[in-house]
């Protein structure tokens, strides 16, 4: 009798999660099941979803999204129809999504093992088991089998509520295979020769952002750190990514006469966006950090982004907590420009030392195996009979 199926509800299939969900369904001998809808016809996470489909079995689902791209909802029945009775469940954990309770229940009903993975938390607002959305988090967690938390802060998180036995970290993280390897044919082509592949100076401090270009990605801030140290010294700025904000960045660097900006526009395959990183000595982030982390470290480019404005609020994506000040990267203070740019110099004065130190925190922690090795296990756990 064939195994039973592994069923992966997302809200979204992003391009980025493409070679996880691959090696997940090698390690489950092709048992993942993946259902993704799309996000809304507007939104910039648009730029986020891959057009080259997976090498999985993967499921369209219509998304019906609710106050532009805040509340959702899927319809999930028919995939249990066409593929059977799952062995296990594994579920985007969010408060956001109106079929959520209703997908685990009826996945309980099916006697799968039932997983919820993601964030458990905001990054908006300090988390308290008092406040409704939490306490729903919290609800959802301890009814489920286990839980694969994004770092281990967030398990930290989590612990005082749920049995540490249910749960597992999978550090998230991008397809650093591929990234390690363009990182070693660049290094072997050597820096400088890069640099002047690229039209760019080998002698003059380089800082690239990559990223959605939206507000909250702290844009405005970006040129400002960049003028001050424009002002100081001859240096470049390489901006990757597109988004709303992209004109009014174009336009203000036009009206300031900011020399040394190149927008170089989405570049989502990662050899189009390697030599660029591979390239620069910093990369500045000045509002919230995500996986924008891990692309840095794996070129050795150490992370220059601000504090958190309130101690009690994350602020950050989960996985600014792969940045350890002084080592492989810096946090400003916050909403502080004159801060940030000293972040800037000091890396730029020691920076042989930050590189490296960012280059071996990725080798060490972020590959993309040690993330499916979570996944795994929390999997194997769950459809174990208890």
């Amino acid at each position: 009798m064939p195994e039973r199926p592994v069923f992966y509800f997302t809200r979204m299939m992003t391009a980025y999660r493409i070679p996880v969900l691959e090696r997940l369904d090698e390690r489950l001998g092709g048992r993942l099941v993946v259902c993704a809808g799309q996000p809304p016809q507007a939104s910039s996470l648009r730029s986020l979803t891959g057009e080259q489909p997976g090498r999985f079995r993967q499921v369209a689902l219509r998304n019906h999204w609710f106050r532009g791209e805040t509340v959702h909802a899927q319809p999930f029945r028919q995939v249990f129809q066409d593929f059977g009775r799952p062995a296990v469940v594994l579920a985007e954990e969010s408060p956001r999504s109106l079929s959520l309770p209703f997908l685990l229940r009826y996945a309980r009903r099916q006697g799968a093992g039932r997983l919820l993975w993601g964030h458990f938390s905001s990054n908006d607002r300090p988390f308290s088991p008092r406040h409704p959305a939490d306490r729903y988090r919290l609800a959802l967690a301890r009814s489920v089998e286990a839980c694969v938390c994004y770092t281990e802060p967030i398990a930290d998180l989590l612990r005082p509520y749920v049995p540490a036995e249910r749960l597992f970290v999978a550090r998230n993280t991008l397809d650093t295979d591929t990234l390690f390897a363009l990182h070693d044919a660049l290094a072997a082509e050597g820096r400088e020769a890069v640099r002047r592949r690229l039209g760019l100076p080998t002698d003059a401090p380089v800082l690239v952002f990559i990223g959605r270009l939206i507000e909250t990605k702290g844009t405005a801030r970006l040129l400002d750190v960049f003028g001050a140290l424009r002002a100081q010294k001859a240096a470049h700025l390489l901006v990757i990514g597109a988004g709303p904000e992209q004109r009014a960045l174009e336009e203000r660097v036009a009206r300031e006469h900011l020399d040394g900006v190149h927008f170089l526009g989405a570049l989502p395959a990662w050899a189009d966006s390697a030599p660029y990183l591979f390239a620069a000595d910093v990369m500045l982030m000045p509002g919230y950090l995500g996986l924008a982390v891990n692309h840095a470290f794996a070129f050795g480019v150490p992370v220059v982004s601000q504090a958190a404005p309130d101690p009690a609020i994350r602020f950050h994506s989960p996985e600014a907590a792969y940045v350890e000040p002084g080592e492989n990267g810096l946090l400003a203070r916050p909403n502080d420009t004159a801060s940030m740019l000293e972040a800037v110099e000091r890396i730029l004065a020691d920076h042989a030392r930050f590189s490296q130190n960012a280059l071996a925190y990725a080798r060490a922690h972020l590959t993309l195996d040690q993330m499916v090795d979570g996944l795994e296990a929390a999997i194997r756990f769950a459809e174990t009979p208890s």
